[in-house]
């Protein structure tokens, strides 16, 4: 095994291997090492008197240096003068400002100071040897502080000792290449090797953030402008080859994702306008390397994937530097430089970098939009291998001319190899072509697939196809499903949003406008913009669709229905997004309209979104979406322009049953739409309460004292940790705490089989992730179940029976009305499916989530009414008295809120009803044209939503402040916490207002609460209730997480009572067929989420990772993760039994055993799968499969039990 450079950090000096990269470079590592660091001034005192000290000199040594300006005149802080401009106009000749801003004056003060910062160092001491500058002909004392510049930080590294390491280092390159690796060899896309001239290159190493960040010069026309390519450690594949020839060295390494691309501007306008700067304001995000005069022009022509660009960077995945170390500088820095990026897994050996030359690139890339002789699906799947480097552009001639001597079905089983193959394919020849090669079919009928790709700023993805559960266009265009695609829109990471100030991103904006107006072009189709739904719009994501001379986007957009009335272009766009909200039809089942009135008073709505719907309607529903609960009191849905929840109606009320009637009312009617099919998104269940962090800070806020948390916390977590060696524990603490996907109650039912006992490493794992997701939940959200609560939608009184909230009256406390499902009554009930119910009474919490303010938590009295006794597992509101209740939970509404209902006493404020946050968002969308909207601002709106979505800054803002007592001693009620209640509660509604809001700098967090795991800020330890629960959560886990490893890679163990079942053999190939299909439609769910395990989709227990969870919205996401694949389930379980000809279930003993064979082949199957896999050293299979028929697999348990 090569060696590396870390094996001679505590090596003799001129003690080296033969093979290792320092015996090549002849540089004595350990002795420049201690060197280098051994001249850079530290920080250990905290003394004032080193401001004295002689540091004429030492500045040489600092990454950073950070100047004290004082006595500036005040005047020039006014709004009329330039502000900071004045100093860095005079001052930035002297080096690279990387951050400026005024410190605030005594009251009236005529003068005030100013602190400006060089990163790197200036190139010579401008202000020696006197301490002063001279600006405008005034002459200003500075001071440089030597406890500013924090040359060095000190972090842990991944060795059990604690690290110093620099947090900069610099190295002027000689050269640099960017490209492509084509057979270990690189293939110069932009740079030395390409025949570009660049100028100034310096490869800053920036091990703080864990990037590389180079930047260069380019002249064109005689323009000089200057560029940044960030590279981040974690994109970095495989070791850092070293190559040295004399006394130069270059540097090589392959990336995943590409490089994020910035130009500077280098006119330092904004610097008029603030107070506050830094350099991150001179970067502007780029697209390409084009001159600045261009970079900001969209494209007439359609977005693809092999531009004509003069710097395809997208289509990087390897990047060269070189550089000298002739002088004592870059010796210094390459020692350190080198020795450094050990500590972070970037280990580094001796490779030689050859190029790969190629004239005609550009000529290459040109014949893959200009071939006719292949069928679309044929180029798709080929321009898929290109995005995903699975095939490289460099051989398109040579694939093109292949591919088209093969039939349609060879190439796909070419091309689909090649995708699943963990190599790239480079350099085919004839003989790869005339290889007989089969592929599977994956793709079942009884699930929707839809092309699906993710447009970054300098490239293209094209995924997967993505899982559908469907939708009212997709269904109504079903023959047309190949042409629509979903488009997201992300940063490079391809998972994370684009963020970014509307200033420093308009080429990417520009890039995106091409997108929306001119189309995506993939193989021979263009593909153009359809419309977006709500969800689509916060993940920056639309439909598009290839349109035909028989449809297009126009006709299907007429088809959804007449949006004329509508004169905002938000709620325009909101309205046509309605037609694609993921729905399940009730098929064969028409319904009669019977239209009601909302219930308004005092300009409230105590009916908006809700309307009613027969005893049959509900039934009927119930079937056919497989419900296994009690009959739903109420479910989301759509019906032509008609949108909410629909409640079962009073069965007092006889002339509500009458026939399949539904009354929908004013508040629910959007639009007019020919479609008369009834659509489910929902249904009425029962999950429990839990508090979060929002919960937790304004309940501590409203009076629950500390300890009741903390206490809850460590409760959980003990009876977690019994729960886990107990198995009767273990049912009980399941069925307590039932999630929104029951997935608690799936897994308590194979434990009471015993599947477990006998280590059936699914249910293992099954317990093992819900171990670790709960620890993760309470360490990141501080999520904590509480037995005595549930999470409920919200439905009308329809009786007008319950008392409510008075305005007048001193404290007002509304009536509501709770009946919940009982999971627990005793350990008996749990195998016979008894279901018990318990009318709540009592005190209650009521909160909707995101709550922000103090006012949107209320307290509700539970009652029990005997006129809605016809309602479970929901919360009733009243509607009587001066205001809504949902209204007054954080805006809420009917139309498909659910809310957290808590009883127990312990968390009762002892502040009851704080008036709450009524006025935030404007009750009328924003008008942003004079004419009735258009498409064409439909894609407008787009882009101004994603230039001002700041949802994301402004709550975790709130969450800094508001448990900042040193800042803001009032918390939840200081008015900075106050003010980003009420932005918060503009930003949610923003996509269908259209009122767009931008977060003050005032209002910009001074520090960060270490549970908010703010590492590259300025973080105190929290003393609050949150803090103390993520403080403890973190011991906890230290001492236990070694204990209930979730590890999906292992062996499977045989039950042997799947040998019970004896007609196995007839089904085996059946099961074997059905489940590579599932297979790949359970993968297509985990990539398209970047979810790691099968078992997380299972659950919908999903471990986000660090970039998924600051960057998408974790409910919305579980959410439709569980309907999708709850979907999957459904649609296997129907083909599986289809094919073996039996029905799911019956009464007639022989079929029951016939079923038990089937379920029990899928099991053998799988089992059959996993011990191959491990024999043969290959990827495990998934194991899932039999999973889904839970009932089958308890019944046959409990048979073997009987039997026994």
């Amino acid at each position: 095994m090569d060696p590396t450079l870390y094996d001679f950090i505590g090596a003799e000096i001129k003690t080296f291997h033969r093979e290792a990269p320092w015996e090549r470079l002849k540089v004595p590592y350990k002795q420049l090492y201690n060197l280098a660091t051994s001249k850079v001034p530290t920080n250990s005192s905290s003394s004032l008197e080193g401001i004295h000290r002689d540091h004429s000199n030492a500045w040489r040594f600092w990454d950073s240096l950070t100047l004290t300006v004082f006595k500036i005149p005040s005047e020039w802080m006014k709004e009329d003068s330039n502000k900071l401009y004045n100093l860095w106009k005079p001052l930035h000749k002297y080096g690279d400002i990387s951050y400026m801003r005024f410190l605030e004056p005594s009251e009236n003060g005529p003068t005030t100071t100013a602190v400006v910062r060089f990163f790197p160092i200036p190139r010579v001491p401008f202000w020696q040897p006197f301490n002063e500058i001279q600006i405008d002909r005034m002459v200003f004392k500075v001071r440089v502080d030597p406890y500013m510049q924090n040359p060095l930080t000190r972090q842990s590294s991944f060795s059990t000792v604690g690290s110093r390491y620099n947090r900069f280092v610099q190295l002027p390159l000689f050269s640099m290449t960017i490209g492509q690796s084509y057979l270990d060899k690189l293939v110069p896309l932009f740079g030395h090797e390409s025949g570009t001239k660049l100028h100034d290159i310096l490869l800053l190493v920036d091990f703080k953030n864990k990037r590389f960040i180079l930047t260069f010069k380019r002249i064109v026309e005689n323009v000089v402008d200057e560029y940044r390519l960030d590279f981040y450690f974690r994109n970095i594949v495989d070791d850092i080859g070293i190559d040295t020839e004399n006394s130069r060295v270059s540097l090589s390494f392959k990336y995943r994702l590409p490089p994020v691309l910035f130009r500077k501007d280098v006119l330092g306008s904004e610097t008029k306008l603030r107070k506050v700067w830094s350099s991150s304001n001179l970067w502007r995000r780029q697209v390409d390397v084009v001159p600045s005069s261009n970079s900001t022009l969209p494209s007439e022509s359609p977005v693809q994937l092999l531009s004509y660009a003069n710097a395809p960077l997208g289509r990087s995945n390897m990047a060269v530097f070189s550089y000298d170390i002739r002088n004592k500088q870059s010796e210094e820095a390459n020692a350190i430089f080198l020795g450094e990026l050990e500590k972070f897994r970037l280990k580094s050996r001796m490779c030689k970098i050859s190029v790969y030359s190629i004239d005609d690139y550009f000529a290459r890339c040109a014949l893959l939009y200009s071939n006719t002789n292949i069928s679309h699906i044929v180029l798709y799947l080929l321009e898929q291998c290109l995005s995903q480097h699975a095939l490289s552009e460099v051989d398109l001639p040579v694939l093109l001319d292949g591919l088209s001597t093969l039939k349609e079905e060879q190439a796909i089983a070419f091309l689909k190899n090649a995708l699943a193959s963990e190599k790239p394919l480079h350099k085919p020849t004839r003989e790869t072509f005339s290889k007989k090669l089969t592929f599977f079919d994956p793709y079942s009928t009884s699930s929707m697939h839809i092309k699906k790709i993710v447009l970054t700023p300098t490239t293209i993805r094209i995924m997967d196809d993505s899982i559908e559960l469907g939708n009212r266009v997709l269904r109504k265009h079903i023959k047309f499903a190949d042409r629509f695609m979903r488009v997201q829109i992300a940063d490079e990471l391809t998972k994370i949003k684009l963020h970014s100030d509307n200033s420093n991103c308009e080429a990417v904006f520009a890039r995106v406008y091409q997108l929306l107006n001119k189309g995506v072009k993939i193989g021979n189709r263009v593909y153009e913009f359809l419309a977006f739904g709500n969800s689509q719009l916060r993940e920056h994501g639309a439909f598009f669709f290839a349109s035909t001379p028989e449809q297009n986007v126009e006709k299907i957009r007429e088809d959804m229905g007449d949006f004329s009335e509508i004169s905002s272009v938000s709620k325009y766009a909101a309205r046509m997004g309605q037609c694609f909200s993921t729905t399940k039809v009730i098929k064969h089942f028409p319904v009669e309209i019977a239209p009601r009135n909302d219930i308004t008073r005092n300009n409230n709505c105590f009916t908006d979104g809700i309307g009613m719907a027969s005893f049959s309607v509900l039934r009927c529903l119930s079937v056919q979406i497989d419900n296994d609960d009690l009959l739903p009191s109420a479910f989301q849905f759509r019906m032509g322009g008609f949108k909410g929840v629909l409640g079962l109606a009073p069965p007092t009320k006889l002339e509500y049953h009458q026939g399949n009637l539904v009354f929908p009312r004013p508040s629910q009617d959007k639009f007019k739409s020919p479609h008369e099919d009834l659509e489910v998104i929902k249904i009425s269940r029962f999950s429990n309460a839990r508090l979060n962090m929002q919960l937790i800070t304004l309940l501590q806020g409203l009076g629950v004292e500390t300890d009741v948390f903390l206490n809850m916390a460590k409760h959980q977590l003990s009876e977690l940790n019994s729960a886990m060696t107990n198995k009767q524990k273990c049912i009980l603490m399941l069925r307590d705490n039932v999630d929104e996907n029951r997935s608690s109650l799936t897994m308590a039912d194979l434990i009471q089989a015993g599947y477990l006992e006998r280590n059936d490493i699914f249910t293992r794992n099954l317990l093992n992730l819900y171990y670790e997701w709960v620890l993760k939940s309470m360490k990141e959200k501080q999520r904590i179940n509480v037995s005595n609560g549930a999470y409920l939608l919200g439905v009308a009184d329809e009786t007008g029976s319950l008392k409510g909230h008075c305005d007048d009256a001193l404290l007002s406390i509304p009536e509501i009305f709770v009946q919940v499902t009982n999971n627990h009554p005793e350990a008996e009930a749990f195998s016979n499916k008894r279901t018990r119910t318990t009318i709540i009474k009592g005190l209650c919490i009521v909160a909707r989530n995101p709550s922000l303010h103090p006012g949107d938590i209320r307290i509700c009295r539970a009652v029990n009414c005997s006129n809605l006794g016809h309602l479970k597992n929901v919360v009733v509101f009243p509607t009587t008295g001066d205001r809504s209740v949902p209204g007054m939970c954080s805006g809420g509404d009917l139309d498909g809120d659910e809310y957290t209902v808590i009883w127990e006493p312990s968390l009762i404020p002892k502040r009851v009803n704080y008036p709450p946050l009524l006025e935030a968002t404007p009750k009328r969308a924003a008008k942003f044209l004079k004419t009735k909207p258009t498409i064409d601002s439909v894609k407008e709106f787009f882009i101004y939503y994603m230039k001002n979505d700041n949802l994301g800054v402004i709550s975790n803002a709130w969450k800094a402040w508001a448990h900042d007592l040193h800042n803001n001693p009032d918390g939840i009620y200081g008015n900075v916490c106050l003010q980003l209640a009420a932005l918060h509660s503009q930003a949610v509604d923003f996509p269908k207002s259209g009122v767009a809001c931008s977060m003050p700098r005032e209002l910009r967090p001074k520090q960060y609460p270490d549970f908010m795991q703010k590492q590259q800020s300025r973080t105190f330890k929290s003393e609050t209730a949150v803090g103390r629960i993520y403080q403890y959560t973190v011991k906890f886990h230290k001492k236990n997480e070694a204990n209930w490893k979730f590890d999906p890679n292992v062996e499977m163990v045989y039950d042997d009572r799947m040998k019970l079942p004896k007609y196995k053999s007839d089904y085996r190939q059946i099961a074997t067929e059905v489940k590579g299909r599932y297979d790949f439609d359970m993968r297509a769910l985990m990539n398209r989420y970047d979810i790691g395990s099968e078992h997380e989709v299972y659950t919908a227990f999903i471990l986000f990772n660090d970039e998924m969870k600051t960057s998408v919205n974790e409910f919305a996401v579980r959410e439709e993760i569980m309907l999708l694949y709850d979907n999957i389930k459904k649609c296997y379980k129907k083909e599986y039994f289809e094919k073996c000809g039996l029905p799911d279930n019956s009464n007639d003993q022989d079929i029951r055993d016939r079923i038990d064979s089937a379920v029990a082949a899928a099991y053998d199957v799988t089992y059959d799968q996993r011990s191959h896999s491990i024999q043969c050293g290959k990827e495990f299979p998934l194991i899932s499969f039999p999973y889904i028929f839970v009932n089958v697999l308890c019944r046959i348990a409990h048979l073997a039990a009987v039997s026994n």
